[in-house]
């Protein structure tokens, strides 16, 4: 995969997960996130924050939406981009960032706002399938 994505898509997703966003479940921060990804195949998907009154519980945009990816049958993630209600791009937290890896893959691009990276530079030395000499994907 290329480091470079078109211009349209990524305006496209970026508009997806702060659309998202105004759907996020959050009576406790008030910290609305979506998240927006598309597939090998150009489908897009979202998710947004899911808050719980037992915070360890709080289901995060891009879990929600790669919940939403694999309930549906979707396959792989090329790019994905988080935000918040108001634009403000976030880069994904340590466990969404195992996550992505998992269905993404090494090579699948993270918006960071002003560039995208690939995960595996956000999560080097990724515990993965591998590891247990499992091939995914």
């Amino acid at each position: 995969m290329e480091l470079t994505t078109s211009a349209e898509l990524l305006d496209s997703l970026r508009a997806v997960s702060v659309d998202t966003a105004r759907n996020a479940y959050v009576p406790y921060s008030g910290f609305p996130v979506g998240a927006a990804a598309s597939t090998p195949g150009g489908d897009i998907y979202r998710g947004c924050n899911i808050e719980n009154a037992s915070f360890g519980m709080t289901l995060c945009a891009e879990a929600s939406l790669i919940g939403s990816l694999v309930a549906h049958g979707g396959k792989g993630i090329e790019v994905i981009c988080c935000r918040t209600a108001d634009g403000t791009f976030l880069a994904p937290c340590g466990r969404c960032r195992q996550m992505i890896m998992e269905i993404g893959g090494p090579d699948c691009l993270v918006d960071l706002g002003n560039e995208l990276v690939p995960i595996r530079t956000l999560l080097p030395h990724a515990f993965t399938g591998r590891d247990m000499n499992v091939e995914t994907s």
